[in-house]
């Protein structure tokens, strides 16, 4: 009998990390900045576990669909904190919603109602190393990690915060034009 595709190891993992991040979120306030950048680190550490179980074990278009959610669910979450704490300006915590739904909502409802699995054919030189290489998720995924650790400790720096949204902006093109030609 096959397992409810909800209760996978990778969903669990996945859900685990919301648990992570509410708790994180309502205690945050009361713990010691190396402790909060701790649980930041083991949240994202999560994440990495995640990918590993679910490409070892075979995904499925749920786990994926979760996990986008989840990746969301805990950058917005973590930016409304340091949004509310204001460690973070309005209008960079606004872009960044504006990004995430267009580029991954849109863009996997796409792939879906198309039934196409790739996100970009880009597979040469900077154009791949830009989009879509695993050195610039890795990239992606540290400045996204600094910027939420910064916030534990003190406002979090403008430039750092245009360089995540460049960085962000400039990987998303692919997406941004095709979510364009669905409208």
């Amino acid at each position: 009998m096959q397992p409810a595709k909800c209760v996978k190891s990778p969903n669990i993992i996945s859900l685990s990390r919301i648990v992570i991040l509410f708790g994180h979120v309502a205690f945050a306030k009361h713990l010691p900045p190396g402790i909060n950048i701790a649980i930041v680190f083991f949240n994202y550490l999560l994440d990495v576990v995640d990918g590993i179980v679910s490409r070892r074990y075979g995904g499925t278009e749920y786990g994926e669909f979760m996990d986008i959610s989840v990746d969301r669910i805990i950058t917005l979450g973590y930016f409304s904190y340091h949004l509310f704490m204001q460690h973070l300006h309005v209008i960079f915590f606004l872009l960044i919603l504006t990004r995430n739904i267009k580029v991954d909502y849109i863009s996997y409802f796409y792939m879906i109602e198309s039934k196409k699995k790739e996100r970009h054919k880009m597979t040469k030189g900077l154009s791949y190393w830009i989009y879509t290489s695993r050195a610039s998720r890795i990239i992606n995924g540290f400045l996204q990690m600094t910027i939420i650790s910064w916030g534990f400790v003190s406002v979090v720096p403008l430039w750092l915060q245009i360089l995540f949204l460049l960085n962000s902006y400039i990987r998303a093109l692919p997406s941004i034009n095709k979510a364009r030609s669905l409208v």
